[in-house]
């Protein structure tokens, strides 16, 4: 199938050069943290005791702005969690924009307060992506994925195409790609970015694997190891 690449807009343009960062967070976060950390300063030697707001300001931002560097275990078997946060379903249905067939799906929850990173759930080349534009709903509705702003990912591995979705929510509303189509991932790699919460989905060929999760359990991204491939 040929790679479909629509013209992107603008809130979900891939991100720039991952430089210029604290460790440990996302670049983005760089200027807040350090406009709150010099508040913060600036109060504590003229009023010290309004100096805890300015504090709390700078972690709460500390906490949505994580992006912490995770070591994927490099195990051709496995397929690991592509969001922080906790199983909403597992179900079964047919994909018919990328895998063309009856597929597994894993819908994950990512709070506000879940690390906002996607990735990727094994090792692959990125072959399709697209941007829909949609609805804000809760994430914890099912149609959320059928009708909220979403972006589509879809990776050729070697034992078969997956299909990663990310998928905004209410307060989450900037998709933040970063990869390309023809860029390859090691597993663990970096997809994109919702922050403030969202929900990803990923498509699993039907009887590719074993599944290792049940719904109502939390998973790490690239940590958490959700299935073993099976017959491969």
């Amino acid at each position: 199938m040929e790679a479909h690449t629509p013209e992107p807009s603008p809130p979900q343009t891939p991100a720039k050069e991952r430089s210029s960062r604290i460790p440990g967070f996302d670049p983005e976060a760089t200027p807040l943290l350090g406009i709150g950390l010099g508040l913060t300063g600036l109060t504590l030697g003229l009023r010290p005791r309004f100096a805890p707001l300015p504090l709390a300001l700078t972690a709460l931002a500390a906490a949505l702005y994580r992006d912490p560097e995770r070591v994927t275990p490099p195990d051709p078997q496995a397929i690991y969690a592509p969001a922080d946060g906790s199983l909403l379903l597992i179900d079964e249905i047919y994909e018919h924009r990328y895998l063309h067939t009856d597929c597994v799906r894993m819908a994950i929850a990512v709070s506000p307060l879940d690390v906002p990173i996607c990735r990727s759930p094994a090792a692959g080349t990125v072959r399709y992506m697209e941007h829909v534009a949609g609805q804000y709903g809760p994430v914890s509705d099912i149609a959320a994925g059928d009708q909220n702003e979403r972006v589509y990912m879809g990776i050729e591995t070697a034992w078969g195409p997956i299909m990663v979705v990310q998928i905004a929510g209410p307060l989450g509303r900037r998709i933040v790609p970063q990869v390309a189509v023809g860029d390859a991932l090691s597993a663990g790699a970096r997809l994109g970015t919702v922050r403030f919460g969202s929900r990803t989905d990923l498509y699993l060929q039907r009887d590719v694997a074993r599944l290792l999760v049940e719904s109502g359990q939390h998973v790490v991204a690239g940590l958490s190891r959700i299935g073993d491939l099976v017959g491969v």
